[in-house]
């Protein structure tokens, strides 16, 4: 499915350590369902639970949630509503440095179907609805907190 590929590469591109140990990031769906669209075409779509592992995650947290939330907005921008969980996640602390983090992202994609000559047909996944608002925007009165470019946990109070 194209959402998991974009989902992917979201994810690869925004943790340095997936580049060095690719195999330490899992995709797989759960719960999927087909649905029909109801309408004279044959499209149809799917809905999902896209789970999302990442094995020895040393990178914090908030990185990751980052790149989820940029990658939602032009993939599944309904899940940006106020008060609506974007996405849930599980956390298996393995030591100071690093973790197993577990995300589950509900997600649907849709597939339109157009008829070919000759009785084929040509099966497109269809884009989202434009995002909610720009990347450029920020929310009013909010001032961001930097994160440090390279935690040492071993030196954190606490």
């Amino acid at each position: 499915m194209l959402k998991l590929t974009t989902l992917r590469a979201a994810i690869t591109a925004a943790l340095p350590e997936l580049a060095r140990s690719p195999e330490n990031l899992r995709i797989w769906i759960e719960r999927g369902a087909g649905r029909c669209q109801g309408t004279a075409t044959d499209a149809f779509g799917f809905t999902f639970q896209a789970n999302v592992l990442i094995v020895e995650m040393t990178s914090d947290i908030a990185v990751l949630s980052h790149a989820i939330f940029r990658w939602l907005r032009v993939n599944q921008p309904d899940l940006l509503v106020p008060g609506k969980e974007g996405f849930s996640f599980d956390a298996d602390i393995l030591d100071n440095g690093s973790a197993d983090v577990m995300l589950q992202i509900q997600l649907t994609q849709n597939v339109t179907v157009a008829p070919q000559d000759g009785g084929s047909f040509a099966l497109a996944y269809l884009p989202e609805p434009d995002p909610l608002f720009g990347d450029d925007l920020g929310f009013a009165g909010v001032d961001p907190v930097p994160l440090l470019d390279a935690v040492d946990w071993d030196e954190q109070p606490g």
